[in-house]
C-alpha cells in the first residue's frame, strides 16, 4: 500500500528530470509560467490531481551572456494535488503555508548548468545541478509576486540564487489573456565565478583571459506573455523577454569580449488541461 501512494509521486520526479533540461534552457523561464487563477479553482478541485502538458519552441542564446542564439524544444508538465506540486519550471514541492494570498514551500528544483557553445566552445562544460530551496508566492487581485532562493545539492554550480518576478495579470478577451511585469536574479560570487568564470586552462584553449569573478552579480529582465484559449483546457500562449546582466557577470571576457550583456528570448508554447 505504501509503494503504490508513492508511485504517482515517482513518476512525477522521473519525468520533471527527464523534461527539465530542455525546459531550463532558458534560465528563467519559468517567469512566465502556464497559469491557473487561484479564484478559477474550489478547494474541492484543488484537492483532485491537476495535471497540465504542453510543447513549444524558443529562441535562446546559446549561453548566459552568448550574443548567439539557437531554437530549443520546450517541454512542459505539471501535477498537483493538495498542497503537493510538481513540475519542470518550479521543482518538486510542499506548501508548508498556504493561505488566501500567500504559499511558502521548501522545493527540489533544477538548474542549467553552462554548455559550452559557439564562442566557448573549447571551455570545459558546467555540469548540471539539483537545487534545495525555497519558493514564495504572493497574489492579490491581478497581481503576482513569485520568489525563490536556491542553493545546488549536486553538479558544478556552487553559491546561492535569489530570483524574484512580479507579474500583472488580465484579460483581454473572454479567450484573450496577458502577463507583463519586471524581474530581477541577484547571486553570490560562487555562483558566478561557476558560470562566468574564465579558468586557466579555458584561456590557454579559447585565447580569452584568464577571469574569476570575485563579486555577485545583477540581472534585471522584462517579462511577457500573451495567451489565446483554443477551448477552455487547450491555449496558446507568445512569450518574450528582455534582460541584461549586471556586475561581474558582464565585465566576465565570455560577455564582454564575445557575447553581450544583453539578451533576448522568444518562444511558442502550446498547453493542455487534462
Amino acid at each position: 500500500m505504501i509503494l503504490r501512494n508513492w508511485m504517482p509521486l515517482a513518476l512525477v520526479a522521473s519525468v520533471c528530470l527527464m523534461t527539465g533540461t530542455a525546459a531550463a534552457q532558458s534560465e528563467d523561464a519559468d517567469n512566465e509560467k502556464p497559469h491557473a487563477s487561484k479564484s478559477s479553482q474550489s478547494a474541492s478541485a484543488e484537492d483532485d490531481w491537476q495535471v497540465m502538458a504542453g510543447l513549444g519552441v524558443g529562441i535562446a542564446p546559446e549561453y548566459r551572456g552568448a550574443d548567439s542564439y539557437a531554437a530549443i524544444p520546450l517541454p512542459y508538465f505539471s501535477v498537483s494535488k493538495g498542497r503537493f506540486f510538481a513540475d519542470i519550471l518550479r521543482g518538486i514541492g510542499w506548501k508548508v503555508i498556504q493561505t488566501e494570498n500567500w504559499t511558502l514551500a521548501p522545493t527540489i528544483s533544477y538548474a542549467r548548468g553552462r554548455d559550452n557553445e559557439g564562442a566557448i566552445s573549447a571551455f570545459d562544460d558546467v555540469s548540471d545541478s539539483a537545487m534545495a530551496g525555497v519558493l514564495l508566492n504572493w497574489q492579490s487581485g491581478h497581481w503576482e509576486l513569485d520568489s525563490d532562493l536556491a542553493t545546488p545539492v549536486t553538479g558544478d554550480l556552487e553559491g546561492w540564487r535569489l530570483r524574484s518576478y512580479v507579474r500583472y495579470r488580465a484579460r483581454i478577451t473572454e479567450r484573450l489573456s496577458y502577463a507583463i511585469g519586471p524581474g530581477a536574479t541577484w547571486a553570490d560570487s560562487d555562483w558566478n565565478d561557476s558560470l562566468y568564470g574564465v579558468s586557466a586552462a579555458d584561456a590557454a584553449r579559447s585565447g580569452l583571459d584568464a577571469y574569476r569573478a570575485d563579486d555577485s552579480h545583477f540581472r534585471t529582465s522584462l517579462n511577457g506573455r500573451l495567451s489565446y484559449y483554443l477551448t477552455r483546457k487547450l491555449n496558446v500562449s507568445l512569450i518574450a523577454r528582455y534582460s541584461r546582466l549586471y556586475g561581474d557577470a558582464a565585465d566576465s571576457p565570455i560577455v564582454k569580449d564575445v557575447g553581450d550583456a544583453n539578451q533576448l528570448f522568444g518562444s511558442v508554447l502550446a498547453t493542455y488541461k487534462f
